[in-house]
């Protein structure tokens, strides 16, 4: 077999040196962009830097005379960095900044173009119409070759890079490519930039607004710190609060049902406070604190002495109270607490500390809210730490149920959770028999021995307790305490044993009472109704644990009938096959004589009829070897020898024997062995047995045509094809080709004959060398079958065997 060689590598000098020079010019502009990418990252909000080198860079791998950056803002172009531009032209920009002029690049820039590539300047329509920046470009700059790519972000111009050459030289696509990935980094360039500056002035306003914050952090502190204990937060509050809007007394109230009860205070007099904490304030508008609660807002109270709608006397006589102010704690709109400051002089509070306690307030709202859902949240933890116990153990009993066949070790496991779950002292489960109408001890966990073997001597009949009435009505059944029941031989034994409530759960199936499971506490009462629920949930494990437990003892038991059976067939297979073969040689042996004439000339009817004894002896015998083969497969007895050989050997052994066949169909036969092939090292008799079947196949279902064999060595193995131009193989009937005793069921493959054993028996010849068979057809179009074998073969496949073995 021969390839034309490529003509890529006609050259190899050439196209290393092509692969080297295409390396280097990838690796210098890797290079350059992780320089630029340096300097972007070391001039933070700097842009100039940036842009020098951005444009050194790509001048330099772009093979550019010179360039410039330009930025786009409101309606022009603004020059931002330049390099190597002639002085001529420099000389023009300094005194005129060019417009973006009709034709220009930049008007079609900013009217969507993406990229401007224009391989002569001076052939464009611009300069030849007279446009002044073309013209100063070219006849100044001397510019001729022109690249131009815009700076986008969101689809939007906000600036243009642009690069020149002073010869007609068109810039290549890489060339391109890299100055569009220069502009990706210019506009993350400017966009740093622009969040920098933006990040400088909040860190101005943030200064401004550091000393309200210090203010706060103290309340902040206190609330995480006191995570669970909210007064540590009020008093803090409060202290604050008093400190910073200079108010001599502070008082914080919380919402009780409709009224508002003092709960922290600082700088009231003593007897004042002692007074407020025993009388919670209704809402009125007498006071600051009824006012705030009735209209859900600040209110701010000049003079209390003055305010003609205020009453508390109390506040102004025994606190000296003049100005006051009461904000709300809102939740939701609704004020569920009240800070109160009050001056004993008359002094209105400025904006910014009603402000201030604005903050205070909707801090101690979260100290407040904190401190409920952390509660909830002990609730709700501790729920979810019993839904994830049950869950462990309902995961335990279910793996249980799957792992294993031993009933005993599932109800342990099941009793052990259900005991630990529910705090119970004991558990038991009690087997019900519908024959004797009773129940029966099957396993306990906290009774001791003595208790167990007391127990396990009862016969407890079905009407005896109340694991009777569970199981009639499925449900479960508690006895708070068993003083309360009617006296009976089980539940004198349990009172004896110091037990006192007992949960009963029935174990029943679709169609079955299995029993009952009971749980035992020293204590009386009942339990609670998510253990029941939970504990009906194992009870239906343990339903299942049992149903499994009786189908996997049942399965075993067919099993194992199944495999002595198996057995017995293969073995009586062998023995008659061989039994067979005995006499039908002997049928062979004689025919043969008689058709050589040993015995005397043998008249023409008659040696025709001698013929057709002898390949209807031959068909027999080779049909009785094929059952012979498979038993013994099947037995594990079909004993492999492995030698060196050579496949055309094999290959042609084959061809001799099965020519005579082909020519008789008038087929054309052929054989094409790869020269070369390595010596393999197996069962050559039986691949010589396998590859003869596959041939006698073809050419048996092939009426016209050819029958082709082709052997090769592919990656350590041998790969053999029998293709032929027969009636081909239905897809859906691929797979069962190689089934004992299967065929493809149509007329044309019944006249044929067979057994249907020859293709399962070389699949598992071919199998035990480590190999693999498969076929390839469509209706109409012959069949490949394919075999693939490794050319070493050390032992017989283990895995086969064994298999065959449970198989049978």
């Amino acid at each position: 077999m021969s390839a034309t060689p490529d003509s890529t590598l006609a050259n190899p000098d050439q196209r290393i040196a092509d692969l080297e020079r295409q390396l280097a010019e990838a690796l210098a502009q890797q290079t350059a962009t992780a320089e630029v990418l340096q300097v972007i990252n070391s001039s933070p909000g700097d842009l100039v830097p940036v842009f020098d080198a951005m444009l050194e860079k790509a001048m330099r791998l772009c093979e550019a005379a010179f360039g410039s950056l330009w930025t786009f803002g409101g309606d022009r172009f603004r020059p931002v960095a330049h390099r190597g531009l002639p002085a001529a032209y420099a000389e023009f920009l300094a005194k005129e900044i060019p417009a973006a002029g009709p034709g220009t690049g930049r008007a079609r820039i900013l009217a969507g173009e993406r990229l401007i590539h224009v391989a002569d300047l001076a052939d464009e329509g611009p300069y030849r119409d007279g446009e002044p920046h073309r013209r100063a470009l070219v006849d100044l700059g001397g510019a001729r070759t022109e690249l131009l790519v815009p700076l986008r972000k969101d689809d939007a111009v906000i600036g243009l890079i642009l690069i020149y050459r002073q010869e007609v030289r068109p810039f290549s696509d890489k060339q391109i490519a890299l100055l569009q990935n220069f502009a990706a980094q210019a506009v993350i360039a400017m966009e740093n930039a622009r969040l920098i500056t933006e990040t400088r002035e909040r860190t101005r306003d943030l200064q401004e607004s550091l000393e309200y914050q210090t203010a706060t952090s103290d309340v902040l502190s206190v609330i995480s710190r006191s995570t669970f204990d909210l007064q540590p937060v009020l008093d803090t509050v409060a202290e604050t609060a008093a400190r910073l809007c200079e108010a001599e007394m502070v008082s914080i109230l919380r919402r009780e049902g409709e009224a508002y009860r003092l709960a922290a205070s600082l700088g009231f007099p003593p007897e004042f406070a002692a007074f407020r904490k025993t009388h919670p304030i209704t809402p009125t508008r007498g006071s600051i604190t009824g006012r705030v609660a009735l209209e859900g807002r600040v209110v701010h109270i000049a003079d209390c002495v003055s305010d003609p709608e205020y009453t508390g006397s109390e506040a102004v006589e025994v606190a000296k109270q003049r100005t006051a102010l009461g904000v709300p704690l809102l939740r939701e709109n609704a004020p569920i607490g009240i800070i109160v400051l009050a001056r004993t002089r008359v002094e209105a509070f400025t904006e910014r500390q009603i402000e201030l306690v604005r903050t205070f307030a909707d801090q101690a709202v979260i100290a407040i809210e904190n401190a409920r859902l952390l509660g909830e949240l002990r609730e709700s933890t501790a729920e979810l730490a019993r839904s994830v116990d049950e869950l462990k153990a309902l995961a335990e009993v279910g793996q249980a149920v799957s792992s294993t066949l031993d009933l005993g070790a599932i109800l342990s496991t099941v009793l052990n959770r259900s005991v630990g779950l529910t705090g119970a002292d004991a558990g038991v489960i009690f087997r019900y028999s519908q024959r004797r109408h009773a129940f029966r001890l099957v396993e306990a966990v906290g009774w001791d021995a003595g208790l167990v073997a007391q127990v396990r001597g009862m016969r407890i009949d079905e009407n005896m307790t109340l694991m009777g009435e569970a199981v009639m009505h499925r449900a479960p059944a508690q006895i708070a305490d068993l003083r309360e029941r009617p006296g009976n031989i089980l539940r004198d034994t349990m009172l004896a044993a110091s037990y006192r409530s007992v949960l009963i759960v029935p174990l029943v199936g679709a169609d079955r009472i299995f029993g009952a499971l009971l749980l035992q506490r020293r204590r009386p009462g009942e339990f609670p109704e998510a253990e029941v629920r939970l504990m009906q949930t194992l009870a239906a494990q343990s339903v299942l644990a049992i149903q499994n437990a009786g189908l996997f003892r049942e399965i075993a038991d067919k099993s194992e009938e199944l495999r002595l059976a198996s057995q017995h067939k293969s073995q009586f297979l062998a023995n008659m096959s061989h039994e067979l073969r005995t006499p039908l040689n002997a049928i062979l042996g004689y025919s043969e004589l008689l058709v050589d004439g040993i015995y005397g000339a043998v008249p023409e009817r008659a040696m025709g009829v001698l013929e057709r004894v002898q390949n209807n002896g031959k068909h027999l015998l080779a049909l009785i070897n094929d059952v012979l083969d498979l038993s013994k497969i099947e037995a594990g007895q079909l004993v492999l020898t492995f030698e060196d050989y050579a496949l055309p050997d094999v290959v042609q052994s084959v061809v001799s024997t099965a020519e005579g066949l082909a020519n008789t169909k008038g087929l054309k036969f052929s054989a094409d062995v790869a020269p070369g092939l390595p010596t393999g090292h197996g069962d050559a008799r039986r691949l010589s047995q396998v590859l003869l079947n596959l041939v006698g196949n073809a050419v048996k279902f092939t009426d016209e045509g050819e029958v082709a064999i082709r052997a090769m060595a592919e990656d350590g193995h041998f790969v053999l094809t029998v293709r032929d131009t027969g009636p081909g193989i239905a897809p859906e009937d691929q797979d069962k080709i190689f089934g004992e005793f299967q065929q493809v069921d149509n007329s044309n493959t019944r006249k044929k004959g067979g057994t249907g054993l020859g293709l399962a028996i070389s699949k598992r010849m071919v199998e035990m060398q480590g190999g693999s068979i498969a076929v390839e057809s469509q209706l109409g179009h012959g069949a490949t079958f394919r075999v693939t074998l490794p050319i070493r073969v050390e032992h017989a496949a283990d895995e086969l065997t064994g298999e065959l073995m449970g198989a049978a």
